[in-house]
This record gives C-alpha cells, sequence and structure tokens, in this order.
C-alpha cells in the first residue's frame, strides 16, 4: 500500500532524522538568540508601606532596567510600559530585611515574547523603625540683603509649626522645618510672601500644607559704631580700698536710630563694674556691667567679666615724681 510505504520512508533512518531536527531547533534558537539586544532604562521605584512601620534607612527612588529582547520590541517600550515596586506592607517589626523589587508589566511590554526584564540591584536592603510623629517650629531661610540703610526688624510666619512624621530615629534628631529661601534683595517696605517647607531628610515627610506665609516689617536700618579700647572703671569701693592695677579696657558696639552717632566718643564709666560689695583685700571675679548714654543703645560689650586684685589703701607703692 502507498501509506505503508512512505511510512517506511518516514521511519527509515529515524534517529539520524531526529537528530537533524533537533539541531535545527537549536541553530532555530541560537538563531533568536543571537537577534536579542540588550536595553537599560530606568523606572521610578514605588513602595509601599504600612501605617505603622517605615523605612529608617535610604533607598534608591529608581532602578535600573534590563530589558533583553527583539531589537524593534524592546525599543518600542517606554519607561512607563515598566513598573518597579517595593513592598513592605508586610513587616512589623523592627529590623533589616532583604526586600526583592517587583516588576510589573504595562502598556507596549505586554505580548512582547521573547522578553526578560531584569533590576539593578534585583533587591533592597532596608531597615525598618516605628513611625512616630511630632510639631516642630518652622524657621525661614534668608537670600540676598535688604537696600542699604533698611534692615528687618520682625516677621510672622503662618503656621509657625508643623507636623512631621516618619522613623522614630529621624524624627527625633529634627529640631526645626526651614522654609525655602526667601529673598530680601532689593526690598526696601513691608512684604509678604508664600514659601515652601523644605524636606533635609527624605526619610521624615511633613503633613498638612506645603507652604507658609511669611509677613516680614521692614525699616530704615539703625546707626551701629564699634569702639575699642574703651575704658573699665570701678565703682563703689569703699575709701579704705584700693585697685592693685588698672582695669583692662573693652570694646561695644552702639546702636541709635535717632541720634548721629558719627562724632559719638564713648566717655568714661560706659563700662563699669561694681565694687560696692568688697570689704577686704583679695582677688575677685568681678562682672562687668553698660550705661547706655541717651540716645543711644549699647548692642554688646566685651569682656562680660574682669579680675580685680583689691589692696588696702595706702599700701600701693607711691610713684615717682
Amino acid at each position: 500500500m502507498p501509506s505503508s510505504g512512505l511510512a517506511k520512508r518516514l521511519l527509515a533512518n529515524w534517529p539520524a532524522k531526529m537528530l537533524s531536527l533537533a539541531a535545527a531547533l537549536l541553530l532555530f534558537s541560537f538563531y533568536r538568540l543571537n537577534r536579542l539586544e540588550d536595553r537599560y532604562i530606568s523606572v521610578p521605584l514605588s513602595v509601599s508601606m504600612n501605617d505603622e512601620y517605615v523605612p529608617a534607612s535610604q533607598y534608591p527612588r529608581s532602578v535600573r532596567v534590563h530589558l533583553r529582547g527583539e531589537s524593534n520590541a524592546i525599543l518600542a517600550i517606554q519607561e512607563d510600559d515598566v513598573r518597579a515596586a517595593l513592598d513592605l506592607s508586610g513587616y512589623g517589626a523592627e529590623g533589616k530585611y532583604h526586600v526583592p523589587v517587583q516588576i510589573e508589566r504595562k502598556g507596549s511590554a505586554l505580548g512582547v515574547d521573547p522578553l526578560e526584564i531584569r533590576t539593578d540591584p534585583a533587591d533592597l536592603v532596608i531597615a525598618m523603625e516605628k513611625r512616630i510623629t511630632r510639631l516642630v517650629p518652622i524657621t525661614p531661610s534668608f537670600k540676598g540683603f535688604l537696600e542699604p540703610g533698611y534692615e528687618l526688624v520682625s516677621f510672622e510666619l503662618s503656621p509657625s509649626e508643623v507636623e512631621i512624621s516618619g522613623p522614630a530615629g529621624s524624627v527625633s534628631k529634627v529640631g526645626e522645618a526651614q522654609t525655602d529661601f526667601i529673598e530680601l534683595a532689593g526690598r526696601n517696605a513691608d512684604f509678604i510672601v508664600k514659601t515652601r517647607i523644605i524636606r533635609k531628610d527624605s526619610l521624615v515627610s511633613v503633613s498638612g500644607p506645603e507652604s507658609v506665609e511669611f509677613r516680614a516689617v521692614v525699616q530704615r536700618s539703625l546707626a551701629i559704631k564699634d569702639f575699642e579700647g574703651v575704658a573699665i572703671v570701678g565703682r563703689g569701693l569703699p575709701p579704705e580700698l584700693a585697685l592693685a592695677s588698672p582695669l583692662p579696657v573693652g570694646r561695644l558696639r552702639i546702636r541709635s536710630s535717632t541720634t548721629d552717632i558719627t562724632g559719638f566718643t564713648p566717655a568714661p564709666g560706659i563700662l563699669f563694674v561694681d565694687l560696692s560689695e568688697l570689704r577686704k583685700p583679695g582677688t575677685y571675679q568681678a562682672k562687668v556691667r553698660s550705661s547706655s548714654p541717651d540716645g543711644f543703645t549699647i548692642e554688646r560689650f566685651e569682656p562680660q567679666s574682669v579680675q580685680v586684685t583689691i589692696v588696702q589703701a595706702g599700701s600701693l607703692p607711691s610713684e615717682p615724681r
């Protein structure tokens, strides 16, 4: 029968034919593998977590994804077609964990075959800590200078504090929340601006509004002048006692908003020490005090204290004539 002859011919030398078929399939596979190309893209890393425990160590905000497939197919894949995720929602205790980066195909990545997808890194070591929240004050950050002759007298922030949350170790170290830079250059009057709150630690989040209102009061600056070599005098020393040596000199800064300070010279006694409580000879540490002249204000002075040596009056050798 013809069919019997056909079967005999097909089965003849069947081991050689099977080897030939296997070799053909292998060659076809090698051919397809040789046609595969590599492409690397960077995709955002989305992180899901529970409400009680949060990451306490820094982790990348994006991962490098390795695509391997046919050239036309992988070139058509966009960054949005691959999703990289880190699932931390199941970790309910403090510690360090190896967490795999999960990959999800979307869009044009669906149905592509062959397609190999790997991430670099394939997993991350994440430290987890308990989440805490607390209120911290907001402080402004400034950039530039007001117009010459003007100064920032006062300011107000609304709100003046903000709630932060995150891992206990990081949140406990935050003493304040700072604003974005507030530009002062060229200003010579009161002003109001909106400014953002800056997150210095990516592990610590800020609750509530993302911006605050800054209200500033600006006025003409006060005249300020520094003085060196200002005599410090002693006051109130009983007549039976005397200073063993002159007191050292000091320095001070004086400001005024109403009086011309150009020709002002500090008078003796503007810096002084009160010696009225001393009753016997000895060496003492005395606090330096200041007395502001009319129309002026002493902003600061140095030193804050001096060492004085007290002796009996008349016990000092007379100076040669």
